[in-house]
């Protein structure tokens, strides 16, 4: 008997539940839409998108949201839109209530380094490796590439370093091996507050640091993460007791050996 009751309780709470989307449904086909409310949920950290750019985008794209029942408003359309149409754009999630409001939530993308080409052109490499543009309303104070780089942006920025390595082309591998670099100082605590710009030299990089007036040569990518593991090391045992303007230059392209010259 118990198992009975216990059965009919939970059948009339799906039929509840059931019932109860069927009119807020049936609501929500009348209802108009009169806002729609664009909410960019790391503003607080990053300022490229502004709520009325993607509203205007909607307006320039035609989509039939103001005046339209919210229940019809394909949302999963307004979020392929802003995507494809804002590179910047990271996560984007679109939704209505029952009260005629239909919300954008969005978050941006972060860049880890600003690359800056022969040519003059800018642009930042995103955290999962994507090429953004720059942005009209914000600039973001990251690591600096710059020197012999000449790999413009395609495109809008929708493209990642990765399908571009698939492309044959010194100036696409330069790009990678800058990712490689710059994914590794803006992970460590250290670098990322030390190191200000990436310099390439052909096909080898010297690193300009915020403190100290000297050089790193870094040299390739190759055996990146022992040479950086040489570098932390002189950073927390060398210049602590020595003074950070002691040497012109340090040389990590040696193995097992840093090589620093006297100013």
């Amino acid at each position: 008997m118990n198992w009975i009751r216990k059965h009919i309780s939970l059948v009339g709470i799906v039929l509840y539940i059931i019932v109860t989307l069927s009119l807020v449904s049936g609501k929500m086909n009348g209802v108009l839409c009169e806002n729609v409310n664009i909410n960019i949920k790391d503003s607080a950290k990053l300022g490229f998108i502004e709520p009325q750019e993607v509203v205007s985008l909607l307006k320039t794209m035609e989509l039939k949201i103001w005046g339209y029942p919210v229940y019809n408003i394909p949302a999963d359309e307004v979020e392929r839109v802003v995507k494809t149409n804002m590179p910047l754009a990271a996560n984007v999630c679109a939704w209505a209530d029952i009260y005629g409001n239909f919300h954008i939530d969005l978050t941006q993308k972060e860049p880890i380094a600003r690359i800056v080409t022969q040519g003059g052109q800018s642009y930042y490499i995103g955290k999962n490796g994507s090429l953004l543009p720059l942005s009209p309303n914000y600039t973001d104070r990251v690591l600096v590439a710059s020197g012999d780089i000449y790999q413009k942006l395609p495109g809008n920025g929708n493209i990642t370093i990765d399908s571009l390595v698939h492309i044959k082309g010194a100036e696409n591998i330069m790009l990678d091996e800058i990712y490689k670099m710059a994914s590794y100082i803006n992970q460590d605590s250290l670098l990322k507050r030390q190191i200000e710009q990436i310099f390439v030299k052909q096909d080898e990089f010297e690193l300009i640091p915020k403190v100290g007036t000297h050089t790193i040569e870094f040299g390739t990518v190759d055996d990146l993460l022992n040479k950086f593991f040489k570098l932390k090391v002189i950073y927390y045992k060398g210049f602590s007791n020595l003074g950070w303007n002691k040497y012109s230059r340090i040389n990590l392209k040696y193995k097992n050996q840093v090589v620093c010259t006297k100013r």
